[in-house]
């Protein structure tokens, strides 16, 4: 894709979305901000891997993906997975989820990852979630979060025990 003419704060984004119609809401939240530029985007895994490994030199900025994706990344190939990392050190990680109440999310949390918003978040959000993550600081409040998780995971144990 070609980069617009805007200044050099531009930022660029891969979206990893399999939701066709979420993946519709990103790219038009995107679509008219000077700053926030789409250098590629896949809906499936193959396809990711290929553009974040071959197809595009250099390192993005932001890497927006779905968990679904992401879950699928780990159990097909967490060596490539590791890679990515490795090869796009500064590229910050944002993920997309129907919900908050996953326990994949909880140990990325652990693990340090900042940036997340539920699908059908506002466009107005996800710009600024964006912009947030990328400058290094948190789109959400961890602490409070894994309070939520731990919550969630003493009412579901409660809850199968009974």
């Amino acid at each position: 894709m070609k980069q617009p003419n805007v200044s050099g704060d531009t930022k660029s984004v891969v979206i990893l979305e399999k939701d066709s119609r979420f993946l519709a809401d990103i790219k038009e939240a995107l679509k008219g901000d000077p700053e926030l530029w789409i250098i590629g985007e896949r809906v499936d895994l193959v396809g990711a891997t290929t553009l974040l490994m071959e197809e595009i030199t250099g390192a993005p900025d932001v890497i927006i993906a779905g968990l679904d994706l992401l879950k699928e990344a780990v159990a097909s190939d967490a060596a490539t997975l590791m890679g990515l990392k490795e090869k796009m050190p500064g590229t910050k990680l944002i993920v997309t989820s129907e919900r908050y109440a996953d326990e994949e999310i909880f140990r990325m949390i652990q693990e340090g990852i900042r940036g997340f918003f539920l699908k059908g978040t506002p466009p107005a959000l996800v710009t600024k979630c964006i912009r947030v993550v990328h400058s290094g600081g948190m789109w959400m409040d961890n602490s409070f979060i894994a309070r939520v998780f731990e919550e969630l995971s003493s009412r579901d144990m409660k809850a199968r025990g009974r």
